[in-house]
């Protein structure tokens, strides 16, 4: 953590530019020179809970890496499909998977992707009870490329951390503790062209996690559904990375940060689209429960429910058809389901499958 903050002040404050981007943007050395900080701190509350969505620049991150772990990820996914079914795992939490769906919508997202978590010894994957990476024998440059790749979105995740412990006025290390061993999941993605009429690249969703950090893509698509309830395209300055508040982040923040819908749709504009996504999220036991002060700041009442990352992740995986009969069992058995129609946010789909799985709710 200290390597990248002396890093960041190397890089030079803010700089003016003419570019004219449709989402919030931030200098993230600006955190790092005291006679910025307090401005930098004051535009991140505004965009966390404003638009649930900012841009990122001066992350530190090599450009030219990013280029060849694309390489790498269009090379993966031009494969024949048989041989990325090798590698489907029953859970979706690692290795290849065909497609999913938005949570409360039933149609297929037009996509395909590769998920890849943290490298650990067989001790600290039973210790925390996370999933282990699988990978594919080819393309043979495919795992070093995730695997430097992962490593340098997963230090970036620690600046963010810090910067958000700031903005909700935590102590250092307020999000990098929960975070630095959490599941943390990157997703390379590949979206094919000319989606059917009846099907969209990504619906209209949230993410459950803490926050997201995107990359560049390879082509446009990606668009937020804005407080006038109308879709924009997010366009950001050439090397800045996009990142988005979660489900996780609201929760904690009664609602004060947001977690905006946002989709991916074809622009008409490339036969193919390619991105990473950086999914960060806490350890499975931390809790989640609305913050006080947060409770307070928006009225008063606790609109959110009392879980841990656990919980809300198992409900959402749920909904998604993803999780498998023994995450049910727990989800069930843990109350959670009490604690959400508490506050009217346990989802219908949710309901549905545990219903349709034998279970009694």
């Amino acid at each position: 953590m200290k390597n990248l903050f002396v890093l960041l002040f190397l890089i030079p404050a803010t700089i003016a530019t003419a570019f004219n981007p449709t989402i919030p943007v931030l200098h993230l050395p600006d955190y790092a020179h005291e006679e910025t900080r307090e401005q930098f701190l004051a535009q991140l509350e505004t965009a966390a809970s404003e638009v649930g969505f900012f841009a990122l620049s001066g992350t530190g991150v090599d450009p030219e890496l990013l280029d060849r772990s694309y390489e790498q990820i269009v090379a993966y996914f031009d494969q024949d499909r048989s041989i990325k079914h090798d590698l489907l795992t029953t859970d979706g939490q690692r290795g290849y998977v065909p497609g999913e769906s938005a949570k409360g919508d039933n149609r297929i997202d037009f996509k395909e992707f590769f998920h890849v978590g943290r490298e650990l010894s067989d001790e600290d994957l039973q210790r925390l009870r996370y999933c282990k990476n699988v990978w594919p024998e080819h393309p043979e440059g495919f795992k070093p490329a995730m695997q430097e790749l992962y490593q340098a979105l997963d230090l970036c995740k620690e600046a963010i951390g810090e910067i958000l412990s700031s903005a909700i006025e935590k102590e250092p290390g307020y999000f990098n503790s929960m975070i630095r061993e959490g599941d943390c999941l990157m997703r390379a993605i590949h979206y094919p062209g000319n989606p059917p009429a009846n099907s969209i690249w990504a619906a209209a969703h949230t993410d459950i996690n803490f926050f997201t950090i995107l990359p560049r893509s390879t082509a446009k698509g990606l668009q937020i559904l804005n407080k006038d309830n109308e879709w924009i395209d997010v366009i950001v300055p050439n090397g800045a990375f996009i990142v988005n508040c979660g489900d996780m982040l609201e929760n904690l923040t009664n609602g004060h940060f947001r977690s905006a819908q946002h989709r991916v749709v074809d622009a008409g504009q490339a036969d193919e689209r390619y991105s990473v996504v950086f999914f960060v999220h806490p350890r499975s036991a931390d809790r989640l429960d609305p913050l006080p002060e947060f409770v307070e700041k928006t009225g008063g009442i606790r609109t959110y429910a009392n879980v841990n990352r656990i919980e809300l992740l198992a409900e959402r995986l749920i909904d998604l058809g993803l999780a498998s009969y023994e995450l049910m069992e727990f989800f069930v058995e843990s109350g959670a389901i009490e604690r959400l129609r508490e506050v009217n946010r346990l989802s219908h789909k949710a309901e549905e499958a545990l219903t349709q799985a034998g279970f009694s709710i």
